[in-house]
């Protein structure tokens, strides 16, 4: 069987399959750069063009102009998104309990000792209370993620281990990837964040919510 390729546009949308012919005729018409990533049939997963060995006499005339990037692209790895995750957790930590003092809001429902349950409407300032600050918290980094990494290409954590969030083409996010990415990211989420741990296993260390939103976690170069 021959082996065809994929490759991930700047549009972010999938075009192919083409032979190594047609593949090398987009790589000299600018359509390919060093860091695009290419799906080879035989292969699991996605890698940069510059890392196929049947393109690099390709890859090596191209102006630096045509690669669309600022430079090589360094994936980042589990731990290091583990621990930039914990920053804008604590982060998000601090602004929800400074948010719930200045507005009042309790932290916690407390039940009076002796305090017995005969209907479900005894439990409603339990679920009231426990719905309020699930909204906050969430509505927090929804604003938080989507405005940063939009922004910015980042978040403060990942600002911190020197990474960004960037396309499979290695351009910047822009507010609609950064809220489809955090749309992806409620998906890991509910896998019991298999989701994130699958990071740890893949060459291209792409989480299940970077597959679905077909985005990267790069070293900022």
């Amino acid at each position: 069987m021959e082996i065809t390729y994929k490759m991930i546009g700047g549009d972010g949308r999938e075009y192919g399959p083409v032979t190594l012919e047609e593949l090398k005729g987009w790589v000299r018409d600018g359509r390919v750069g060093r860091q695009t990533q290419i799906l080879r049939s035989d292969m699991g997963s996605w890698l940069a063009a510059a890392q196929f060995q049947e393109l690099q006499s390709e890859i090596a005339v191209l102006a630096p102009s045509a690669t669309g990037t600022e430079g090589e692209f360094e994936s980042v790895g589990f731990w290091p998104r583990v621990g930039a995750m914990i920053i804008d957790s604590l982060l998000l930590y601090l602004v929800f309990f400074a948010v719930a003092k200045v507005m009042g809001w309790p932290l916690n429902y407390k039940m009076s000792p002796g305090t017995t349950f005969h209907r479900i409407e005894d439990l409603m300032p339990f679920f009231i209370a426990s719905a309020k600050q699930a909204g906050v918290s969430f509505l927090l980094r929804l604003i938080y993620e989507v405005f940063m990494t939009g922004k910015f290409g980042a978040t403060l954590g990942k600002m911190i281990i020197g990474a960004r969030i960037v396309r499979m083409d290695g351009s910047p996010l822009g507010f609609s990837f950064a809220f489809f990415r955090f749309l992806a990211k409620i998906v890991s989420d509910f896998t019991c964040y298999i989701g994130y741990l699958i990071v740890a296993f893949r060459e291209d260390k792409r989480g299940l919510h970077d597959l679905i939103a077909r985005t990267r976690v790069v070293y900022k170069r």
